[in-house]
């Protein structure tokens, strides 16, 4: 696997975004968390579903779906013992949760985080966001790419912390083949890189770092306005 990331604060004081990246005997967990802004930044909210992601994942690196929606479950809990103890505070997230062995990819995912699959240099899947901009999609009041544009995009209808608790939406196994590619990031990013510009930037790289470093000149193209992370696989 070729991997590589990114994260920025993009146009905000605070960085609320947060990602982990972790490989063992060639399997590997990835993930992307997006603190709520209705969160204090400083709460470290996307720091705690991404360093409880990591510490499940030490303790056991199956690859199957089960073992993506007990990770979820487990950084959730965390979530609520600290607004618990905080008295309070809120501790909300959207999160997108790669595992595999380079074999299969089994995704999950709460919020509008994405995961992006491509075969072929072309998109195969995308994760449906958990937000009121896709349901409207979905209802086929616009097409896809207007979801970037609907000011409904970061009401979400699905989220970690939410009462009560959402369980994670995780995909199939995907087989893998030579040359395919993964992306996972936060709306921040996918919200300025539009498809297209995912599948041609990666058809014109040559490895994860030159295809991620594509999408961020063209990010960096608009004003960001928001906290951005991604991470870019590539088997």
């Amino acid at each position: 696997m070729d991997i590589s990331s990114a994260r920025s604060s993009g146009g905000t004081d605070v960085n609320c975004d947060y990602l982990g990246m972790m490989e063992d005997g060639g399997v590997g967990c990835f993930a992307v968390c997006d603190g709520s802004p209705s969160s204090d930044p400083s709460l470290g909210t996307a720091e705690t579903v991404i360093d409880s992601f990591m510490e499940d994942f030490k303790a056991t690196s199956d690859i199957s779906g089960e073992t993506v929606t007990e990770y979820f479950k487990n950084a959730d809990e965390k979530l609520w013992s600290r607004t618990h103890e905080d008295g309070g505070s809120e501790y909300k997230a959207s999160a997108v949760l790669v595992l595999t062995d380079g074999n299969v990819v089994i995704s999950g995912h709460l919020g509008n985080c994405r995961m992006y699959y491509l075969s072929e240099n072309y998109l195969q899947y995308i994760t449906p966001d958990h937000s009121l901009a896709y349901m409207a999609h979905a209802e086929g009041k616009f097409r896809f790419p207007g979801i970037r544009k609907s000011r409904e995009r970061r009401r979400l209808t699905a989220y970690m912390g939410a009462d009560p608790m959402c369980a994670a939406e995780v995909t199939e196994p995907i087989a893998v083949h030579k040359g395919d590619a993964v992306l996972i990031c936060s709306d921040g990013f996918w919200e300025k890189v539009t498809e297209r510009q995912v599948e041609r930037t990666l058809k014109r790289s040559k490895s994860s770092s030159e295809w991620l470093r594509k999408m961020l000149r063209i990010l960096k193209g608009h004003t960001p306005d928001d906290s951005y992370s991604a991470v870019t696989i590539i088997f």
